[in-house]
Parts: C-alpha cells; sequence; structure tokens
C-alpha cells in the first residue's frame, strides 16, 4: 500500500458546465484551489462526486484531467459498478488514467451472499496491479459488509484498505487486527473524525473538507501533535458542515459550499439533483462560518 494514503483526503465534487456536461477545466482549477493545502491526496467518483451518475467516457476525461494537477499527491478513483466486468473496465480506465488506488462500492442491486460479495473483491483485485479499497458505506449502499467478510479480505491480501463510512469503529478496529499495520484504515464519517483517529484510522477521507480543508487538516494535524483541546474544538467546528453534507443536503450542499466559498468546483449537480433554494444556501452560509471560514 502506497504510503500516501494517510493524512486527509478529499472527495472532490464534479464540475459541469451550463449544458450539464462534466467539465474537466473547472475540475482541475478546483484541484489547484486544494493545492494551498497539504492534503494528501484527493478521491474522485464516490459520493460527494456523483459517480453513479457518470459516464464511463466522462470519467476516463475527469481522472486525466486531475492526475496532470496533482503531482506528488495520491488521487483514488472510485471504480465499482453492478458487475465485475464493469468494475474491471472502471479498474483499467483508472489505471491508464494514473490512479494511485481504487475505491471499490460492492454491488447494490441483486443482493448478494457474503461469499459473492468476497467473490466479486478477489475478481477485481486480480484485474487491477493497483491498491484496492472497499467502500463500505450501508447508509447509501444499503450493503451491509460484515466485520468478517471484510477481515478475510483484509488479512488474504485481496483489500488494501478501506474507506469506512458507516462509522463503525468496532469494524476499524477489527479491521485492524486482520489487516495489520499495512491496512489503510480511512475514517468517512465527518462527526466521528477525531474518534475514529484516536482509535484506529490512518486519515480520512471527508466531504467536509471541499468546502473547509484549513479547518478538517486543522483537526488532524492537532490530534498528530497531541493537541487534544484544539483537535475537539476543530471536531466541533465540523460538525454542522458535516450535517449539510450528509442528511440535510448532500452533494447540493456542497456544491453551495463551494459556490460561497467562490471557488470553481460548484454550480448545478447533475439531475435529477438540484441545486439549494436561498433559504438552504443560508444553513450552509451559517455552518461554514461555524467552521470557522471567513465568506466577507
Amino acid at each position: 500500500m502506497t504510503a500516501t494514503l494517510t493524512g486527509l483526503l478529499c472527495p472532490v465534487p464534479t464540475p459541469f458546465d451550463a449544458a450539464g456536461e462534466v467539465d474537466p477545466d473547472r475540475l482541475s482549477a478546483q484541484l489547484e484551489v486544494y493545492g494551498r493545502w497539504p492534503l494528501a491526496g484527493v478521491v474522485l467518483f464516490g459520493t460527494s462526486g456523483e459517480g453513479p451518475l457518470l459516464d464511463a467516457d466522462e470519467e476516463e476525461r475527469l481522472a486525466a484531467a486531475a492526475r496532470a494537477v496533482l503531482p506528488g499527491r495520491a488521487l483514488v478513483v472510485q471504480i465499482g459498478k453492478e458487475s465485475v466486468r464493469a468494475t474491471a473496465a472502471a479498474a483499467r480506465r483508472a489505471e491508464s488514467a494514473g490512479a494511485d488506488a481504487l475505491l471499490c462500492l460492492p454491488p447494490r442491486y441483486y443482493p448478494l451472499e457474503e461469499a459473492g460479495l468476497a467473490a466479486f473483491y478477489r475478481a477485481v483485485a486480480a484485474a487491477t496491479d493497483l491498491p484496492l479499497l472497499a467502500y463500505h458505506i450501508p447508509q447509501r449502499s444499503k450493503v451491509e459488509m460484515t466485520a468478517d467478510l471484510l477481515g478475510e479480505l483484509a488479512a488474504d491480501g485481496t483489500l488494501d484498505g478501506i474507506k469506512e463510512s458507516a462509522g463503525d469503529l468496532d469494524l476499524q478496529h477489527s479491521l485492524r487486527a486482520a489487516g495489520g499495520e499495512g491496512f489503510r484504515i480511512l475514517n468517512g464519517r465527518a462527526s466521528l473524525a477525531l474518534a475514529a483517529l484516536r482509535g484506529v484510522a490512518d486519515g480520512a477521507i471527508l466531504a467536509v473538507a471541499n468546502a473547509a480543508p484549513e479547518t478538517a487538516l486543522g483537526l488532524l494535524d492537532a490530534h498528530a501533535a497531541g493537541d487534544a483541546e484544539t483537535a475537539e474544538t476543530a471536531q466541533r467546528a465540523l460538525e454542522p458542515l458535516a450535517a449539510c453534507f450528509g442528511p440535510r443536503f448532500g452533494v447540493p450542499g456542497i456544491k453551495a459550499a463551494l459556490d460561497l466559498r467562490g471557488w470553481p468546483g460548484g454550480g448545478a449537480p447533475r439531475p435529477p439533483l438540484h441545486p439549494l433554494g436561498e433559504t438552504e444556501r443560508g444553513e450552509v452560509r451559517a455552518a461554514l462560518r461555524a467552521a470557522g471560514v471567513d465568506l466577507t
């Protein structure tokens, strides 16, 4: 597993132009904004990136644009599709574009038993030379991957890590024991960011980092320095923003926040998602200010 998959990674949104087409130039411009901070890297095509709404050719162009502006930083690409064939093809596209690692949702439409999920991940791992991370987000995928299943795949080397977005700290501890120190545990639940770091997490992939990278990094830096008070303050500051980007508004909330910061990566989401109204944008504005972001 590459050593770059520690610290804070940003799961960036996908910008669209006025016609609703993907806009690689605006993605590049947004990544250049993030270059002001020492992020470990970025994740493309996850939940925040509207991955389920993108076409294969769009993914290829966006990944190439991201790689071009990310020297020295990790590029992680979410590849999970409904079939092994489609997922393996996505893995090959990401590898060709210069990805450093792959994040992979489980198949969701046809329910699988544990043996079927294990076979899926083993087949995907066999199709690529890149490190493979499971994406555990049952609140979205509706697929519960158990500690036994994930531990088995960690122990046998199928999985090199996990983005654990359920906030299951017991699962994270189990995977550390099963996968050893080389297995990367990246917490994806902002409300539990500090608790996960104090447990076994190697880092975090947080949607709040899209709009408040300085506060999210401050939390990780304070924790690393042993400054518990500052880390706890940053954790509290991020919680209203985490609520806006999660149960309240999701991706449209993230894009509204980028617009409020005057950054190029916002704009309208892809239908059926729709932009926030003014009242909702006011909530996002208040959450940004709570996170210490100066919008004046």
